[in-house]
């Protein structure tokens, strides 16, 4: 590798190796080479090559074995779409107000799929999981975990792979930003799911539609709101 820039040079090498494993067919199980004749390789010391390497395993593209060295994982979406959101968010405000509108707008494309493919014993679960929000709420408690359950269990019959990567990486951007703003409107978020389950239980999509509508129109779902959470 050659005339690689000294500012970020990690990410280059971090390419580099991804070429590497794309150029020699690399698949699970497989071996990347020493980390002295990676080095020799790419031409650079051991801590860059190590901060490459680190980006590729947060990334769950490999994984760091004892007495084995850099092996090669299964692709998994859930590393990718994890590493990219918490990359690009950090402390920007916009940018985890762009991660809850990419929620907003396939939880409501997928919404019509989901509800036809709900099982009975889904429609009980989902109710059970409404019930702990309610019972959490009633004692002023936050109920982040029941919430992300609840839609969880709306789109889990869908069995698509990179929706639910896509869904927990931006449940986890969502779970520690602004906690004061949003408990301020959690009472009207419980109605709302109160709808949204009723809607479930009568089989009626109409409804559903509507009480999924409104939920994602409103608070920190609001069409261009910088986090303006009113109702």
């Amino acid at each position: 590798m050659k005339n690689l820039k000294a500012d970020k040079l990690y990410v280059q090498v971090f390419n580099e190796i991804r070429s590497y494993i794309v150029k020699n067919g690399l698949g699970p199980g497989d071996k990347l080479p020493t980390e002295f004749e990676m080095c020799a390789m790419l031409g650079v010391s051991r801590n860059v090559l190590r901060e490459s390497i680190k980006a590729l395993e947060l990334m769950g593209t490999i994984k760091s074995v004892p007495g084995v060295g850099s092996v090669i994982q299964e692709m998994n979406m859930d590393y990718i779409f994890q590493y990219v959101f918490y990359y690009l968010v950090s402390d920007d405000s916009q940018l985890v107000s762009e991660v809850l509108d990419i929620r907003k707008k396939l939880e409501l494309s997928y919404m019509e799929q989901a509800f036809y493919a709900l099982t009975p014993i889904n429609k009980l679960e989902l109710r059970e999981i409404f019930e702990k929000m309610q019972s959490k709420w009633s004692n002023q408690e936050f109920y982040h975990e029941e919430d992300r359950a609840f839609h969880d269990k709306l789109y889990e019959n869908l069995n698509n792979k990179t929706l639910k990567a896509i869904f927990e990486a931006t449940w986890n951007v969502d779970a520690n930003f602004m906690l004061d703003e949003k408990y301020k409107f959690l009472g009207e978020s419980i109605h709302k799911h109160q709808i949204i389950i009723e809607s479930i239980e009568q089989n009626n999509y109409d409804d559903f539609q509507k009480a999924m509508t409104i939920h994602f129109n409103s608070g920190k779902y609001s069409a261009n709101a910088e986090f303006n959470f009113s109702e």
